[in-house]
This record gives C-alpha cells, structure tokens and sequence, in this order.
C-alpha cells in the first residue's frame, strides 16, 4: 500500500507513537509529516510504503493552528491586535532547547494572526505562519513584547498545506475501515488518499507512456516525453511526473522555467530524483 493519511492527532502520544500504530494497523511502514509535541493534536499526515519518499516535500507545506493563550495580567483587545500585526511578516526564532534542530535563530514567517475569542485573560487566535514556526515561542515572545508572562495552555494544528482538519480520522476510524474492510471494502478507500493527492499542490509534468519505463529506472525526462505541464514551474523547483493512467510515478527536478520547457524541442528537462510507483 503507497498512501497518505490524514491523522487527527490526539493529545497525548507522539507523532512517533501514532506513526506505529497506524504502521501496525496497516501492515506497512509509514513516517510522519512535520512533528506535533504530545501534548499538541490535530493534523498529522502520515505516508505509507513508497510514499515515505514525499516526507521531505510535505514537511516544507505552511501550517495553521489554533491555540489557546493565558496571559498573567489581562491585556485590552485592541492591544492584542496590534501586537499581532507587529509579529505578521518575518519574525526571528530560536528553537526551543528540547527540539531536535540546531539551536541557530533563524527567520520564519508569519502570514496571519487573528484574535478569534478573549476571556479576561485567556486568548484564543489563529496562526498561519511558514513550516518550522514554533508556536510555544512566538507564545513566549509576545510576553517579552507585552512585559508580562504569557503560557500556552493548547494548540491544534488545524491545516498542513492543503490538508484540512474536516479530512482527518482518528486511530479508531483507521483501525475499524481495516477491521471492516472484507464486508466493507469502501469504507477503508474513504479513510486512505492516493499519492496523488499527497502532491496536489506540486506541479506536475504528465508523461508519455513510452517515456514511463526509462524513468522508472531513474532516467530524465526529456522534452519528447512530455505531454503537458501543469502549475508554476521554475528552475530547480520539485515537480510531480505523472503518467498517462494519472498515476504518481516519480518526484523530479526542474532543469529549466515552464516557458523554456514549452519552448524546447528536444533535451532533458527534468531530472529524475526519487522514483515512486
């Protein structure tokens, strides 16, 4: 099976504990995309088997979370609002000591803050923000700005990229689709996404079928086995092959712009990184 799964976390296990299970449940290997802390739930995508090879692309997808804020003193709205604007764009970070990445600060970007309820001094608001923000941080930096200490009480990651909280099932649903799937064999299709899906936002170069063998052995695509070309393209950008059937076949690298490879009668125009099927 060469899947993605979209997992709603519970609170509690690791991102590497619910990854076993559902390895477990299925009978395959899995790893999981963008770490949630234990104690943090929400969307977790998880790929199975072959799809293990999209994991570096799917990490790198923007995030959103809802969280759940005290604050020691109570802070009026208004002043909640424009700290938030003055922390959207680009913001400086330094993991925090019990990450697994290096300790250098580095810079993250924060599309949208938005103050969804206040209650005397608890504040619930909305995140959107680039891959690898941490939100216990950003918590710890607004009451350095504020004077005051400020906690993270919860968080829930409420989209990866593309991938809604409404998508996700929990370990339970996962594990009665499997349970039920002789009597049933629909319902474990419902819960399961193809490979396809996983890449929906890449861009895709789909391919001829007599170009199909010899990438499968991790050869180029070149200009004459390219039937079209979906999404923004750019130079050294990752991009979906896709076969005739619709099928992911492999995950390449652009050698050249969309207008150049539109352009170009013959030559390699894409280089074969990871093959899939």
């Amino acid at each position: 099976m060469n899947a993605l799964i979209l997992i709603d976390k519970p609170r509690g296990p690791t991102s590497a504990q619910v990854t076993q299970w559902v390895s477990e449940i299925l009978n395959e290997k899995a790893g999981h995309c963008g770490t949630l802390d234990p104690e943090v739930t929400g969307v977790l995508p998880i790929l199975v088997g072959k799809g293990r090879k999209l994991i570096e692309y799917l990490q790198k997808h923007d995030k959103e979370y809802v969280c759940l804020m005290k604050i020691e003193e109570e802070i009026p709205e208004e002043k909640i609002n424009t700290l938030f604007k003055e922390f959207t764009g680009k913001i400086y970070q330094k993991p925090p000591e019990l990450s697994a990445v290096s300790k250098k600060i580095r810079i993250r970007r924060i599309y949208e803050l938005e103050l969804i309820q206040k209650k005397k001094n608890y504040y619930l608001f909305r995140v959107s923000c680039q891959h690898g923000t941490y939100i216990r941080k950003l918590v710890e930096d607004f009451g350095k700005v504020l004077g005051t200490k400020t906690t993270m009480l919860q968080l829930r990651r409420t989209r990866s990229g593309p991938f809604t909280e409404e998508e996700c099932i929990t370990i339970t649903k996962l594990k009665d689709a499997v349970a039920l799937e002789k009597e049933n064999p629909k319902l474990l299709k419902e819960v399961i996404k193809p490979l396809e899906y996983a890449v929906k936002l890449m861009p895709k170069a789909i391919v001829k079928e007599t170009a199909e063998k010899n990438i499968l052995k991790g050869a180029p695509v070149f200009r004459s086995g390219i039937i079209e070309l979906k999404g923004h393209i750019v130079k050294g950008s990752p991009i979906a092959i896709i076969n005739e059937k619709q099928e992911l076949i492999a995950i390449g690298t652009a050698l050249y712009d969309k207008k150049t490879i539109i352009n170009s009668k013959k030559g390699k125009m894409i280089k074969t990184e990871k093959v899939i099927k």
